[in-house]
């Protein structure tokens, strides 16, 4: 994270460096509704509702601080899911996701979210639907009941979030957590997926990215980064803004549901993660934690303001269409 020093802002830093920090800066909402304790006040809804809001329709992207969730449980699952990363590629495997049965390993280059040619995408990742569903058990047995306990403080505070996004757009509070009433189960698509971004060789083959630039699918994404970064955002200037991993922040993001729901009022910004240029960081994994909540699979979207920008889908059949253009059997 870029920083300056107050005293000595205008005097040592050129003021076009500092009109460029302050203009890729992406927004922060404090989500303290009392996530463990009594129910919020309208007035703390509205607040951030509305600044929820004014994030998802400018760049897309919001860092939410006071979320509840304790960085030593983002830690814990990390360090999991590396020793099932670390496991011989035919252990692995076994465990291998189909390209709509969603629960399972993905192996480098089996997520393609780029058609260019000569292409390859650097990284695994194993996405958990049902934290009752298939999981390496046998090989990392403590998984399974950390990711159950992570489950539960997730789906709290997307209801949360659900609620606020409501109350900005003016919505009956209950809007979309009625919505989003199945998820962890095989009737909903939101997924937790644990990301590993191995460490990069010597000499990588031309093309070869972390994440291709794309959109993510459903309602909203939460990202909890790692302290390696690599991030970028495309903001309406057709640049790309740094995400920087910000301590204690788990950063949300619209997906493209959301942005047909809404009529376009709230953006699906296009994302990716680079090869680091520095040595050190090439040097070493990067890990992610990633929520992405869909609505219920019999949902249908359609705009909320009655228009016919978009066509009317389910959000099943939505998902299942992303899912055969960007997964490799």
């Amino acid at each position: 994270m870029v920083s300056f020093d107050v005293d000595s802002l205008f005097t040592k830093v050129p003021i076009n460096d500092v009109l460029e920090f302050l203009a890729n800066k992406l927004p922060e909402c404090d989500i303290d509704l009392g996530v463990d304790s009594e129910e919020p006040s309208q007035r703390e809804w509205e607040r951030v509702g509305e600044e929820i809001s004014r994030a998802f329709g400018d760049i897309g992207f919001v860092y939410l601080t006071n979320h509840g969730i304790q960085q030593k449980k983002i830690e814990e699952i990390n360090q999991l899911s590396g020793e099932f990363f670390q496991l011989d590629e035919a252990t692995k495997l076994k465990y291998k996701r189909g390209v709509q049965a969603m629960q399972g390993y993905s192996a480098p280059n089996q997520e393609r979210l780029t058609n260019a040619p000569g292409t390859h995408e650097l990284r695994e990742s194993y996405d958990v639907q049902e934290v009752g569903g298939v999981l390496p058990d046998a090989e990392v047995a403590a998984l399974r009941p950390s990711l159950t306990d992570f489950a539960a403080h997730l789906q709290l505070l997307t209801s949360r979030l659900l609620t606020a996004m409501a109350v900005g757009l003016g919505l009956e509070r209950s809007y979309f957590t009625s919505k989003h009433e199945k998820m962890g189960s095989s009737e909903n698509t939101t997924c937790i997926r644990m990301l590993y971004y191995p460490p990069v060789p010597a000499h990588v083959s031309p093309g070869t990215t972390r994440i291709a630039p794309h959109t993510d699918y459903g309602t909203i994404t939460l990202l909890f980064q790692d302290d390696v970064g690599g991030l970028e955002v495309r903001d309406r200037a057709d640049a790309w803004v740094s995400a920087e991993p910000l301590p204690g922040t788990v950063l949300v993001n619209v997906g493209d549901i959301l942005q047909f729901w809404t009529a376009d009022k709230f953006r699906a910004t296009e994302h990716r993660v680079l090869i680091p240029s520095t040595e050190v960081q090439r040097s070493v994994a990067r890990r992610s934690l990633v929520f992405f909540v869909h609505p219920d699979d019999d949902v249908l979207i359609k705009p909320l303001d009655g228009s016919s920008r978009y066509s009317p889908v389910t959000a099943k059949a939505h998902t299942q269409k992303r899912f055969a253009e960007t997964y490799q059997h």
